[in-house]
């Protein structure tokens, strides 16, 4: 179902995940030393797809992201809520991750083979700086739910990477079942990619509609770069309540369908021959991180990794599994 992509099938890749600015939610309940988080819905996501995983740290130097990603190899920018303009943060709503954000997608348009997988804000961010300006969103109805994709026609999805292979009944599923949770209240349309001119940049996959009627990207691929992005929430259903009301709740068909975007990314990552050591991968793996379960007062994530301004990888993994 993925297509020969001609890489190496043992290879293990290794995927960073942006940290997010901490929602005032998480702060408020566990908090104000805490300054970014990842959901684990992320992480399992993409494990389960072969991936190994590590935190990319928010507000850092350029170095810091210079040099991480000459080792791993690729990065999913997740969602969240920041500000797009840095002069309306305060101490309590930061931006960290927009500017950081900008940082990976320049260097990553620098390399030779970098993937990049934008979600939500994550894919709004990667159109954004795409643009080179502040925001390239508009308001939409807002949504939490989930449902089928509007494919573009078949010689645009024939062209494309990510669903050139698609198998026939995948996608008569993907068509006709609610499988993509949505969640968010600003969209981007086919006229704001010609309005900030990078309709010549991105190759529009997928649409779908609010309920006011606006018609929204939904998928999109890069024409030149290995970077996609999704407006839906492929890591959700299967690490998240998303209420027994949703026709995607508990549902096989669901998972086997979201499940397609994390095996196709971990594939576009495999092309990279980039390789951790594996001391290094010890040492800056997701799991050298607590997690927290967050879902005990009906909070948006059933588990969370929480994070200081000063954390950073341990120097050396002093912890081992008793045998």
């Amino acid at each position: 179902m993925m297509g020969n992509l001609h890489c190496n099938e043992t290879v293990t890749p290794v995927i960073g995940i942006l940290c997010m600015d901490i929602a005032t939610t998480l702060q408020n309940r566990y908090g104000r030393e805490y300054q970014s988080y990842l959901a684990a819905s992320y992480v399992r996501f993409l494990e389960a797809a072969g991936a190994k995983v590590i935190p990319i740290w928010n507000n850092r130097p350029r170095i810091y992201y210079e040099s991480i990603m000459n080792k791993i190899n690729g990065i999913l920018m997740p969602g969240g809520a920041i500000f797009f303009n840095p002069k309306f943060c305060t101490k309590d709503m930061t931006s960290h991750a927009y500017t950081s954000s900008k940082i990976i997608f320049d260097i990553a348009r620098q390399l030779k083979h970098f993937p990049l997988w934008g979600t939500c804000l994550g894919y709004q961010l990667l159109l954004t700086h795409s643009a080179g300006v502040e925001d390239v969103r508009q308001d939409c109805k807002s949504m939490n739910v989930s449902l089928p994709v509007q494919f573009e026609d078949d010689k645009v999805l024939q062209k494309s990477k990510l669903f050139a292979d698609l198998d026939e009944s995948v996608k008569a599923r993907m068509s006709s079942q609610p499988f993509g949770y949505h969640y968010h209240k600003y969209c981007i349309t086919k006229e704001d990619l010609r309005m900030f001119k990078i309709e010549d940049q991105w190759q529009v996959l997928a649409c779908n509609k609010d309920d006011n009627g606006l018609e929204f990207i939904n998928i999109v691929e890069h024409k030149e770069f290995p970077f996609y992005g999704s407006q839906i929430h492929p890591e959700r259903v299967f690490n998240e309540n998303l209420g027994d009301q949703d026709p995607c709740h508990h549902c096989p068909s669901c998972y086997e369908l979201n499940q397609y975007f994390a095996k196709f990314f971990a594939q576009q990552c495999r092309l990279n021959e980039n390789r951790f050591a594996d001391e290094g991968l010890i040492r800056c793996n997701i799991n050298n991180y607590p997690l927290t379960f967050t879902a005990q007062e009906k909070l948006h994530w059933q588990l969370c990794y929480l994070f200081k301004a000063d954390t950073d990888y341990p120097n050396e993994v002093t912890q081992r599994i008793e045998q």
